[in-house]
């Protein structure tokens, strides 16, 4: 994606749509842009979002033009497209956060952990670890601190002086994101 310099009139286009979706919650007509800019035809609005379009600002889908954020402000992240036998295609959602990962958020906490954080292997650099609270059942992979120490595995396995902090769920680094599958947790 190519983000070459905006013209001052092409920032104040951009800046005018994100202004406007942020207050009304969806995109402006035709006529409401002309109206703004006192174009007098529609062609120069088209132009301008062809030109944003280009420059990596705008997208374009089934359902028109889109603003394209690499982060938004709830913390998702745009989803270029999906690979599919080698190739890529339109994704099918637009967004990716952790809530298109997590389902369920509700009961859901996450540690920070330091560098000087004490952990097992398995954890190895993660940055957070991602609990789920409630009862932890004895097939359960748990998240504990046993003996200063950070860890997780199975509850049935556990010294009886571990503290159990809740289901394991996933956790995160710089690497990116490990969710907790069926095979290390049943509910994550």
């Amino acid at each position: 994606m190519s983000r070459r310099q905006l013209t001052q009139k092409q920032h104040a286009f951009l800046e005018y749509l994100r202004d406007h979706v942020d207050q009304h919650k969806v995109w402006p007509t035709y006529r409401e842009i002309a109206d703004h800019f006192e174009y007098r035809s529609p062609n120069s609005v088209t132009q301008n979002l062809q030109a944003l379009s280009r420059k990596g600002f705008l997208q374009r889908g089934r359902n028109g033009y889109a603003l394209v954020e690499q982060t938004a402000r709830d913390g998702s992240i745009r989803v270029r497209g999906a690979l599919r036998g080698g190739r890529i295609e339109p994704a099918p959602s637009d967004r990716l956060s952790l809530t298109s990962l997590f389902p369920d958020l509700s009961g859901f906490h996450a540690l920070e952990l330091d560098a000087g954080t004490d952990r097992t292997g398995e954890l190895g650099d993660a940055r957070y670890v991602f609990v789920a609270e409630g009862d932890v059942a004895e097939g359960d992979t748990a998240v504990v601190i046993d003996g200063g120490r950070l860890s997780i595995g199975l509850a049935a396995d556990l010294t009886p002086d571990a503290e159990v902090l809740g289901r394991y769920a996933g956790h995160a680094g710089p690497y990116g994101i490990v969710r907790a599958d069926a095979t290390t947790s049943a509910s994550a």
